[in-house]
């Protein structure tokens, strides 16, 4: 398996993010000069303390940039308060305190124009190394083909159904915690992270590698996203896993002469991508260490879609829609979209949904600030993981309606 890690942004969907945001026109109203952030820290764990004296930050963020920063201490009863911090236009707020050597981060909230306070909610947690709790809820995976070869990118939406955030075991190799192993094929070339790769966040194993990141409670409070390429060759059985249960799988290959097969995978028709049709397949449960496999076999023919016979005295049914399997598509559209952003060979991505849009602008702006320096590694991840949330909440409800 050769591995080489190289950490790739481009420039051009920033810009085609921006352009977005200047074509959108609103007024609003001055807000307040100066403003009373306060809030409360509790423990989700049951039993679990909240020490007093634990140091908060507040981060203050100006449109694109974190524009300041302030800290204080909590009081006995786990309340903080930061008196007269500068309001204006667009700013958004985010407290974060690190308990037990993770860092926890609370929503990103924006005041209204007339607002005075602002009341900011964080949650902290015991920790644990048992991994039990711990699952892949989604894995969104998409295949190209690109010069001969299959670009293949993997989106790993993790989650803990727990009430003490997943920590892991020290690697003996390493001398790090790692959390969640990933066996990845033999015959992989280029692998690249969205973001730190190995030697940073991840840690490089003879079969793979393992994150480092602990994962906090929550239905999906972690992603990992990666790309490599593999061989265009028929008859290529790939194989991967993990050392958690995976929830579902959902697997977009964009058409061309090859197709898939592997046990537990269900065909699922053809989609139309931003890429071009593409087969579709979804696959799951799976257990812990058991392996998604899949070979890469000729492409059947596009088949014409073929209206049902109805008879002439029968009542006309209304389609049925397969909701989940349309929010599950809506979800991979999304998680390609964010991947998108940091693939310099790409295009840009399609048209954004617009329920969606300004979280997706929120995500690039942070990516780019991340890279410049001016955001702490440990409050970027919870950031950008907690608007990801957010947008996926926003395309499950679309979807539902």
């Amino acid at each position: 398996m050769v591995i080489r890690t190289r950490f790739l942004r481009s420039v051009l969907p920033l810009l085609l993010f921006v352009a977005l945001l200047s074509a959108v026109g609103w007024t609003r109203a001055p807000q307040a000069a100066t403003l009373l952030v306060k809030g409360k820290v509790t423990n989700g764990t049951p039993g679990g303390e909240v020490p007093a004296g634990l140091e908060v930050t507040l981060h203050v963020f100006s449109g694109e940039e974190e524009a300041e920063t302030f800290t204080t201490t909590l009081a006995a009863d786990g309340t903080f308060s930061f008196e007269e911090v500068p309001g204006g236009e667009g700013r958004t707020f985010v407290a974060e305190v690190t308990y037990q050597g993770v860092s926890y981060t609370s929503e990103a909230l924006t005041p209204t124009a007339d607002q005075q306070e602002l009341e900011i909610p964080l949650t902290i947690y015991e920790t644990t190394e048992d991994p039990a709790s711990v699952q892949v809820t989604q894995l969104h995976i998409f295949v190209t083909e690109m010069e001969r070869r299959l670009l293949v990118e993997e989106y790993w939406l993790i989650g803990n159904e727990g009430d003490r955030t997943y920590v892991g075991a020290e690697d003996p190799a390493t001398g790090k915690r790692v959390t969640i192993r990933f066996t990845l094929p033999e015959e992989i070339e280029d692998l690249t992270f969205d973001g730190p790769g190995l030697g940073e966040r991840f840690v490089e194993l003879a079969d793979g590698f393992a994150d480092t990141h602990p994962v906090r409670p929550g239905s999906t409070t972690t992603e990992v996203a990666f790309f490599y390429t593999l061989p265009h060759q028929e008859g290529l059985r790939v194989e991967q896993a993990v050392d958690v249960p995976v929830g579902s799988v959902v697997v977009l290959m964009v058409q061309g002469d090859l197709a898939l097969e592997g046990p537990g995978l269900e065909p699922m028709g053809t989609v139309d991508t931003q890429m071009g049709p593409a087969l579709s397949y979804i696959g799951g449960p799976l257990a812990a260490g058991e392996g998604l496999v899949f070979t890469l076999v000729p492409a059947p023919p596009p088949a014409p879609a073929v209206e049902p016979s109805v008879p002439a005295d029968h009542p006309t049914a209304a389609p049925t829609r397969n909701v989940a399997w349309e929010v599950a598509v809506g979800l991979a559209a999304l998680a390609f979209a964010v991947i998108g952003t940091s693939l310099l060979w790409r295009p840009a991505p399609g048209p954004v949904p617009s329920p969606i849009r300004p979280l997706v602008e929120q995500i690039a702006a942070l990516d780019r600030e991340y890279e410049l320096g001016r955001v702490p590694e440990e409050t970027y991840f919870e950031r950008r993981d907690e608007l990801i949330r957010q947008a996926r909440s926003r395309l499950e409800q679309r979807d539902a309606q």
